[in-house]
């Protein structure tokens, strides 16, 4: 779920920086990331701008436990960065602008398994999930105008299909892009793919906008 009051995304491109997180969080992710040449190159992309989710940075104890301390350790989720493209700082800014296209970046441990080394098919679609709504936290962050990012939104449905292992202990490329937006819901798909850009599993989803009474 995403909602406009408690959103906690780090960008300091873009002079989102809550100051009760760490500036730190996100240089240790870029730090890393930086060192692995295929990931330091979508990172270091002219028009890539990088940010920290807000499912890392719980508010509460109660709050985005299962991406923020759950999983967020050595043999789970252990690094996680997103990026969005767009012409300039001054774009991204423009609350006209919404932004319908974010990668996500992940390290995946040994300890999210089913079978030996694969990451369990209920992770892989947590994975796809969270993807997808970076792009609610990320426009909402920015606060941009659409009706669509002026309130919580969540998974309506969501439709996995499984192609390949994911293997654990590697480095993942979720692709998450709006379909559509039509009235409170928004179509969104996603895809998982690895160091070769193979696709290993993909979804389609809806997200549903909530009532302001809910």
């Amino acid at each position: 779920m995403s909602h406009p009051s408690d959103n906690r995304l780090l960008c300091p491109r873009l002079g989102l920086a809550p100051p009760e997180i760490s500036l730190s969080q996100f240089e240790d992710e870029i730090s890393f990331f930086n060192s692995v040449p295929w990931t330091a190159a979508l990172l270091n992309e002219a028009d890539a701008i990088p940010f920290l989710p807000a499912c890392r940075t719980p508010a509460s104890d109660v709050h985005d436990q299962f991406f923020g301390r759950t999983l967020h350790n050595d043999r789970g989720i252990q690094h996680m960065i997103s990026i969005f493209r767009i012409s300039s700082a001054a774009a991204a800014l423009d609350p006209g602008q919404v932004i319908t296209e974010v990668d996500t970046l992940v390290y995946v441990g040994s300890g999210i398994t089913g079978f030996a080394n694969v990451v369990h098919g209920g992770i892989v679609a947590s994975l796809l999930d969270e993807a997808m709504g970076c792009i609610f936290d990320l426009n909402i962050a920015l606060e941009k105008e659409s009706p669509t990012f002026q309130t919580s939104n969540v998974t309506g449905a969501l439709n996995v299909t499984y192609l390949k292992k994911v293997p654990t202990n590697s480095l993942l490329l979720l692709t998450a892009k709006v379909e559509a937006f039509n009235g409170r819901k928004t179509t969104i798909q996603c895809q998982l793919r690895d160091e070769t850009r193979e696709v290993l599993a993909k979804c389609e989803s809806t997200w549903v906008g909530l009532k302001s009474s809910l």
